[in-house]
């Protein structure tokens, strides 16, 4: 029985280093994974404020980290500055969802709250009363603002810091772009990979792929982010994980084989 992702040519987008789990998930399936890394990551220019930020933390009554690049931007700072990583472990800690909550487990402790939804804007209902409290937020350079926004407007004091930087993958060469060939799906995994590689495709000629190749979004904000392209995706996972995004493309494979 041949697997239900064969021979599908699929793109995906997540920065270098950090497509593995991603890759090994569809290539079991059958699938060939096309890396195309749409985004980089960078440490902050300045680090004077998160240097700030963790001299301050034993003030803080809880540490909110919205991705896996946060816990290992904070983390790894405050590895090079020599505090403790049991400074950390003394706050209060949530994370957006169980991939955030693993790298929490290797480096530090188990979060104390995940949503039930993995969203950021699950993250201040998840939380008990925040009234009076101080929030620190370690997050990108181009995080959204409204769970910050959220948990001010209820009453917390909250000191966001960009412990690293996103910006558009430019090591990729537009002539070997369009000398891909045309995926059968893009995956989509924030709404910064979105923008990048809409500049990138049409860097290199390729921008009508947006237009004709079934996108597959992790979550609502990316999805939101490839509409505000112009764009339509064809599926968005229900569980806002990699494995929730695997599920998402058999979705849409299925539903294209069995209408």
């Amino acid at each position: 029985m041949a697997l239900p992702l064969a021979n599908k040519r699929i793109l995906v987008t997540r920065p270098k280093g950090q497509a593995e789990e991603l890759v090994l998930s569809l290539k079991a399936l059958g699938a060939d994974p096309v890396v195309l890394p749409a985004i980089v990551i960078l440490p902050p220019q300045d680090w004077r404020p998160v240097d700030e930020a963790i001299a301050d933390l034993p003030r803080f009554d809880w540490v909110v980290f919205t991705s896996v690049n946060g816990v290992r931007h904070f983390v790894g700072r405050m590895e090079t500055l020599g505090v403790p990583v049991s400074t950390l472990a003394q706050r209060k800690l949530a994370a957006i969802g169980p991939a955030t909550a693993r790298a929490l487990v290797r480096v530090c402790r188990p979060p104390d709250v995940v949503p039930e939804q993995f969203l950021s804007d699950a993250l201040p209902d998840a939380l008990p009363c925040v009234q009076g409290l101080r929030i620190l937020l370690p997050r990108a350079d181009i995080a959204r603002k409204e769970m910050a926004r959220e948990l001010q407007r209820r009453g917390a004091q909250v000191a966001e810091v960009a412990v690293y930087r996103v910006q558009q993958e430019t090591g990729v060469d537009p002539v070997a772009i369009s000398n891909l060939p045309t995926p059968d799906l893009i995956t989509l995994t924030s709404p910064s990979a979105a923008r990048s590689l809409a500049k990138m495709l049409e860097e290199s000629g390729r921008a009508d792929w947006l237009a004709q190749v079934p996108i597959i979004c992790i979550g609502p904000i990316t999805a939101d982010a490839v509409r505000e392209l112009g764009y339509q995706p064809a599926r968005v996972a229900t569980e806002h994980t990699m494995q929730g995004l695997v599920q998402a493309i058999l979705d849409e494979v299925n539903y294209h084989a069995y209408p």
